[in-house]
């Protein structure tokens, strides 16, 4: 008996479907690419239940006719090729002639299409690449192609996918990616009858601002640059705009959407000096350079790309992004030829010059009013301490905490003798202080985070952050896409003392902030909020309360500390030790190292 055969056609595309259709965003990816290649001018992308139930493009191209309807769902079927050399001379996004055959082995298609010489359609129904229906039909000139039920026959892949806010935020992803490049096509995005994002035919400039929000319009600087081998365009983001992750990097080599780990590079390190480390700086820029000089035909995806020169491209890019950065004066510039002149013998000290002298009343006293009397020094510190018993101390940050030294003690409250504790903090990151006959080295940054965090998870699990209501809200704006994770957050924003209202369809005003902040900062932390959102998928309510409340730790840990007095130094390790898990961050750092006595002495053997 033989043991080689040939698969089945259906499960020899539902294997191909496993390489070009991974969720739903590569289906709309792949839908979106044959309107554009079909000089759509115009395409709507409709999406109900983040691509689970419908995914269908509808596009005013150049349609099809009868026979190439039925056609284009055979593997390997394309108009995009036809010889071996077409391949190193491609102008269009797809050229496989795979991707509706995979998306058809998956899923029910029906396909309507026109073309405009034509007086009547096409309709082709599909279901598990088998063909139900193909006959005229009556439409509208283009292609409108809908996508049901996707892996309805291959439940194992969709029980894989994620939550509806991730599996949306990838088909938003798809969606900006080819949006930002053919800003000359009009897309809406509707999901669940609801109209997302509308992005009318525009420059580039106005296409960034109309995918990311207004407060892009003044964060952009141009980039330029002509050879006869290369040409580079587009926009980069002030420093100031630097995020910690990658989210609004795009590079376009010949209008299509790539990731190139070198071009990255030559872009990053020309802001080295200019942000934080760790932050990735926004871009969005496109290379033009002959299709002879790079190979798209590596990865089914067709999100990788080979260059014939990697270095040439990575020098030129790296200069345009400089020349920019320079001309609007983020690089230091240094001016050679600057030569000042001093004259030395007019910079004199006057003859007439006294040394100052200082002159004390032995009889004055601050105290006029009979109520006040004097606190002499030998009992002043005693009386000061004895008045921290009863009050209330806050760590200056933009964050206040109560911290009590009490000589009762409560129950899961730390008591300190403050009259014993001593502190030292070192290198502006680390506090070592002595307690309980054991030397303590404190990591301020990994302790801080602790202490934020389980401060941010009992506000959302029990008592809500006092809210401060703005006089003038703010105004914050958004990508169409994250407005509904934030109406699904509302709630935990609230608790944490962010009162956001929605204005319009991608706008919130500030009406209120947790107290000692202002709202600044707000647009930065609701971004990250989204960002945290979309990467994780909450299975209980906990699970979302506390990567929240991690988030926005991670957020804070950075803002302004100041522990410059010892009351300050021990009010910060009370609130660190009344922590229910102090020792690790929720980041999983280290937070302190204690050396006992036996500790040093064995140092020091």
């Amino acid at each position: 008996m033989n043991s080689i055969h040939l698969l089945p056609d259906l499960v020899a595309n539902q294997i191909a479907a496993g390489e070009v259709i991974q969720r739903p965003a590569s289906a709309v990816k792949e839908l979106l690419e044959n309107a554009i290649d079909a000089d759509a001018s115009k395409i709507q992308l409709i999406i109900k239940d983040a691509g689970r139930t419908l995914i269908q493009v509808v596009d005013n191209g150049k349609g099809m006719n009868f026979t190439d309807a039925r056609m284009c769902f055979e593997r390997h079927a394309t108009s995009k090729i036809s010889t071996a050399d077409d391949l190193y001379h491609l102008k269009t996004k797809g050229f496989r002639g795979e991707a509706l055959a995979s998306i058809a082995a998956i899923a029910q298609v029906e396909l309507k299409t026109k073309r405009e010489d034509e007086e009547t359609g096409t309709l082709i129904i599909t279901e598990g690449f088998q063909i139900k229906e193909h006959t005229p039909t009556v439409t509208q000139n283009g292609t409108s192609i809908a996508v049901k039920n996707l892996f309805y026959n291959v439940p194992a892949r969709r029980n894989f996918l994620k939550s509806d806010a991730i599996e949306l935020g990838h088909i938003e992803e798809e969606l900006n990616r080819l949006s930002l490049i053919h800003c000359e096509v009009e897309f809406s995005f509707f999901h669940n009858g609801k109209l997302i994002q509308q992005l009318p035919s525009s420059n580039q400039k106005q296409r960034i601002i109309n995918v990311f929000g207004a407060h892009f319009k003044d964060k952009l600087f141009p980039v330029e640059l002509n050879t006869e081998t290369i040409k580079i365009s587009g926009f980069i983001a002030k420093p100031e705009n630097a995020k910690k992750k990658k989210n609004e990097q795009y590079l376009f080599v010949n209008q299509r959407f790539v990731k190139h780990y070198l071009l990255t590079h030559a872009i990053e390190s020309t802001y080295k000096e200019l942000i934080p480390e760790g932050h990735k700086p926004a871009f969005f820029i496109e290379i033009t350079v002959p299709p002879s000089t790079i190979d798209v035909n590596i990865s089914p995806t067709k999100i990788d790309i080979k260059f014939q020169d990697d270095r040439m491209i990575y020098a030129f890019l790296n200069a345009a992004v400089k020349k920019t950065l320079g001309a609007h004066s983020l690089i230091p510039q240094i001016d050679f030829n600057y030569n000042p002149q001093y004259d030395f013998d007019k910079i004199k000290p006057k003859s007439d010059v006294k040394p100052p002298t200082l002159t004390l009343n032995p009889n004055y006293t601050p105290y006029n009013s009979k109520s006040e009397k004097k606190i002499s020094s030998s009992d002043s510190w005693e009386q000061f301490l004895s008045g921290l018993k009863k009050e209330t101390i806050q760590v200056q940050s933009n964050e206040s905490y109560n911290i009590k030294f009490s000589a009762e003690k409560k129950e899961d409250e730390v008591v300190i003798d403050e009259n014993q504790l001593k502190c030292l903090v070192f290198n502006d990151a680390y506090l070592v202080f002595v307690w309980k006959e054991a030397l303590h080295i404190l990591d301020l940054f990994a302790a801080r985070e602790r202490i934020l965090f389980e401060h941010f998870l009992h506000a959302l699990e029990h008592t809500p952050v006092v809210i401060q209501q703005s006089m003038f809200p703010e105004t914050i704006t958004l990508p169409a896409s994250s407005v509904e994770i934030i109406n699904d957050i509302l709630p935990e924003l609230r608790a944490l003392g962010y009162d956001l209202e929605q204005i319009d369809r991608t706008s919130f005003a500030v009406n209120g902030t947790p107290i000692e902040e202002d709202n600044s900062g707000v647009q930065q932390v609701i971004e990250q909020f989204v960002e945290m959102y979309k990467t994780h998928q909450f299975l209980h309510k906990t699970d979302k309360n506390s990567a929240i409340a991690k988030s926005l730790a991670k957020q804070k840990i950075h803002s302004k500390l100041q522990i410059i007095s010892e009351i300050e130094q021990q009010a910060f390790i009370k609130q660190w030790l009344q922590c229910h898990t102090p020792h690790i961050s929720p980041s999983g750092r280290k937070v302190s190292k204690q050396f006992t006595s036996k500790d040093i002495i064995k140092f020091f053997e």
